[in-house]
C-alpha cells in the first residue's frame, strides 16, 4: 500500500505540553474542528498541526514524508472523507505511520455511532477499526450518531457572532458546521416527514446533545413553525426492500439502522466526564433556526434520496 504524501501545516502560540494533528482538516466538518480548537487554545497549550492531502501529482510527489510529519506528535485525529475503499486505504497508511513515529493516542474518521453493521457505506469503517485495536497505541472513536445541526438545513436565518467569526456566509453554512445540506427524513422547509417504521465501552467515546425520536422532532417543528407537516409512514420491511435501489442504499440502510436502535447506542461518557458542558438541545435548535420563519404550505416534492 503506497502511502499518501501530506503537507503539515502548524498553528503554533507559545511553547508547548502537547502537539495535536489533525488529518485532512482542511474542510467540511475537519475545518470545524481545526477551527474550534484554534479558537479554544488562545493560551497556547497546544501545539495544533494540520496535515492535508495535497489534490496535485506533482506537490503530493514533494510531500512531507508522513513519518517525518508525525514527529513528536502526541495525538493525531483523523477527520479524513472521500470514497470509501479511498478513506480505508488512507487511514490504514495513517495507522502504519503512527506506529512508527511513535505516535501516543489516535482516533480514526468515524463520527457515527459504535456499530456500522448494515451500512454497506461503512463497511471500511470496520477494518480501520480492527487495525486499531491491533495498533498498540491509546486509541478511542467518537460517535456521534446524526448531527442536530442537520435539521439546519434550509433555515434563510442570518449567522450569529459564531458564524461571523467562522467566515461563515449564512445561517445556514454556520449551523451545518462543515456539513453538506442534507434532508434526512424530515424536510423542515418543505414541512414533509418521511418517518421510520417502530421498531458502551471506554474505547467508544460520546457525547449526546439530545436524544429524540423523528416523531418528537416533527411535533417540534409543527409547534414552532405552527404549520402542520405531511406524514409519511414507512415500515422497516419496506425500507429493506427499497435498499435494493443503488440510488438509495444508503439513505434506506440508515433509516433501518436508526429505527433498529443505531442512534441510542452513542455513548454519553463525555457529558459525564465534562459535566460543565452544556450541550443544545433539539427544541433549542429548532427554535434557533426555525422560528419566525415563514414558509409556504407543506409540500411533497421530488424524491432526492441518494446513495
Amino acid at each position: 500500500m503506497q502511502r499518501p504524501s501530506f503537507e503539515p501545516t502548524s498553528f503554533h502560540f507559545t511553547r508547548t505540553m502537547v502537539t495535536v494533528a489533525l488529518a485532512e482538516a482542511s474542510t467540511g466538518f475537519g475545518l470545524i474542528m481545526l477551527r474550534t480548537f484554534l479558537h479554544l487554545n488562545t493560551a497556547g497549550k497546544y501545539t495544533v498541526i494540520l496535515l492535508s492531502r495535497s489534490a496535485q501529482p506533482d506537490l503530493a510527489a514533494k510531500g512531507v514524508d508522513l513519518v517525518h510529519a508525525l514527529s513528536d506528535v502526541h495525538t493525531l485525529l483523523a477527520t479524513l472523507g472521500g470514497d470509501p475503499p479511498g478513506l480505508r486505504d488512507a487511514q490504514l497508511a495513517l495507522i502504519a505511520a503512527v506506529q512508527e513515529a511513535g505516535v501516543k493516542r489516535f482516533a480514526p474518521s468515524e463520527y457515527a455511532s459504535i456499530s456500522n453493521e448494515g451500512i454497506d457505506l461503512y463497511r471500511h469503517k470496520s477494518e480501520v477499526w480492527a487495525a486499531t485495536q491491533k495498533c498498540g497505541m491509546e486509541y478511542t472513536r467518537f460517535s456521534c450518531g446524526l448531527f442536530m445541526s442537520l435539521l439546519a438545513t434550509g433555515t434563510p436565518k442570518p449567522v450569529t457572532a459564531v458564524g461571523e467569526r467562522e467566515g461563515a456566509k449564512s445561517g445556514e453554512e454556520e449551523a451545518l458546521a462543515g456539513l453538506r445540506p442534507w434532508n434526512f427524513v424530515i424536510n423542515i422547509k418543505a414541512g414533509t416527514a418521511d418517518l421510520l417504521g417502530d421498531g458502551s465501552t471506554e474505547i467508544n467515546l460520546g457525547v449526546r446533545g439530545d436524544v429524540k425520536s423523528f416523531r418528537d422532532i416533527v411535533r417540534m417543528v409543527e409547534r414552532v413553525q405552527k404549520r402542520k407537516f405531511l406524514v409519511g409512514e414507512n415500515s422497516v420491511a419496506s425500507m429493506k426492500e427499497k435498499t435494493a435501489d443503488p440510488g438509495k442504499t444508503f439513505y434506506n440502510q440508515v433509516r433501518v439502522a436508526i429505527a433498529e436502535g443505531w442512534g441510542k447506542k452513542v455513548p454519553r461518557n463525555l457529558n459525564e466526564a465534562f459535566p460543565d458542558v452544556r450541550t443544545v438541545t433539539c427544541e433549542e435548535s429548532v427554535e434557533m433556526w426555525w422560528s419566525g420563519v415563514e414558509l409556504p404550505e407543506s409540500s411533497w416534492g421530488e424524491d432526492q434520496s441518494f446513495m
